[in-house]
């Protein structure tokens, strides 16, 4: 890989020892870079990552989300150090980061490319997923949706909602949900509702090349639905139907060479 130039440190100062670790990459990486700076704000100032080869998440899985669309924008490697409760995303622990990081800046990693989704919506709505998008019933009670996929009728939904996920997103909300884990390399999106009433409802696995479309069929103003892009809410309300397709882009995420996803998954979901 090419070696790096300039280093970003996104950090997310509410966790226990993040900013020390911060700093102290940032003063190894001076040694070897001119360009190496520590961002605590967020969300992050849009523009931060110009002219970055590299940003270095001090935190956990929620703060790599974070910085996804600006590292897209910017075509920013996305390293991630763990100090959340799972990390499949951030993936160096602390306690390696350091001894690595100059080995890093010299080119010797892996880069794996991640899938991403776009989403849009009326009133000129959109985002770009890692994980997931989900809609959810307002308050409690279930919501109607009805989902498409390249203009043919897929189901009628009665559930607390919907998770389409990608490859990445499978083990987060989709896992939870009950819904399967999928292989990142795999091009495939998963459509998994939420607690649906009819118990044949279960997840769907389907081409990435497709376009979903879902539509809400009951607009009771007491069960306005609730869509969230990677964890963040979205404000606009009337967005729907929503459509959802592969991102052009790919998100490249460093790990080490001797990364395995599998072992990961051992590691993280405490398989034998």
């Amino acid at each position: 890989m090419r070696r790096i130039r300039s280093i970003a440190i996104v950090v997310n100062p509410t966790k226990a020892g993040a900013m020390d670790i911060a700093k102290r990459i940032q003063t190894e990486a001076a040694h070897e870079l001119a360009q190496v700076c520590i961002i605590d704000a967020f969300p992050i100032p849009k523009g931060s990552f110009a002219g970055t080869d590299l940003c270095c998440v001090v935190g956990g899985d929620g703060t790599l989300l974070g910085v996804v669309s600006e590292a897209i924008e910017k075509d920013t490697l996305l390293l991630g150090v763990n100090l959340g409760k799972l990390g499949f995303l951030a993936t160096f622990d602390p306690e390696d980061i350091i001894p690595r990081l100059r080995s890093i800046i010299a080119g010797n990693f892996g880069v794996e490319e991640r899938s991403l989704i776009c989403c849009s919506g009326q009133n000129n709505w959109s985002a770009t997923a890692l994980n997931d998008l989900v809609i959810r019933s307002g308050t409690a009670g279930l919501i109607d949706l009805r989902v498409f996929a390249n203009g043919n009728r897929v189901n009628d939904y009665s559930a607390d909602g919907l998770i389409v996920a990608t490859p990445t997103g499978s083990t987060a909300y989709n896992l939870s949900a009950g819904g399967p884990i999928i292989h990142p390399g795999t091009q495939a999106i998963t459509i998994t509702p939420i607690c649906p009433h009819t118990l044949s409802n279960r997840s769907m696995i389907i081409p990435d090349q497709t376009e979903i479309r879902i539509e809400v069929e009951c607009t009771h103003s007491s069960r306005k639905p609730e869509v969230t892009v990677d964890g963040s809410f979205i404000e606009h309300e009337e967005i729907f139907p929503i459509r959802i397709t592969r991102a052009h882009k790919k998100l490249s995420l460093v790990h080490d060479f001797n990364y395995s996803y599998f072992e990961m998954l051992r590691t993280k979901l405490n398989w034998s």
